[in-house]
């Protein structure tokens, strides 16, 4: 992967949007350039940012947690329009009951973008 050059004022906007919730969906591929994975993305009390995909889903053995993907972020917000980000998967869990029962939770890390 390739360092990304961003702007102080991308980089504030950025920022923003990650602690205001701003974003609201992410997209990446494993297996450059294609197939695209799109995903809703979550967030509650105890974690920032998660997407929700099914057990079964051809996706999830290919996700590690601790892997490092270049994602694409999109805000909900007009002025910050799609942003790339190299983003850590945090802890992948297996929801047994509740809300999201049948599917698997993986955790997104974004890693600071200030520091490339």
């Amino acid at each position: 992967m390739t360092a990304i050059k961003i702007n102080a004022t991308t980089v504030k906007k950025i920022n923003q949007s990650m602690q205001s919730g701003g974003f609201y969906s992410v997209e990446f591929a494993i297996d450059d350039p294609h197939p695209l994975y799109q995903f809703k993305i979550w967030r509650n009390e105890s974690r920032s940012m998660f997407f929700v995909v099914k057990e079964n889903s051809a996706v999830l053995p290919k996700l590690k947690a601790g892997s490092v993907l270049n994602m694409t972020y999109y805000s909900s917000d007009a002025r910050c329009p799609k942003t790339q980000i190299e983003t850590r998967i945090g802890s992948i869990n297996n929801a047994h009951r509740g809300r999201f029962e049948g599917h698997c939770t993986v955790d997104l890390l974004p890693i600071d973008a200030a520091t490339h």
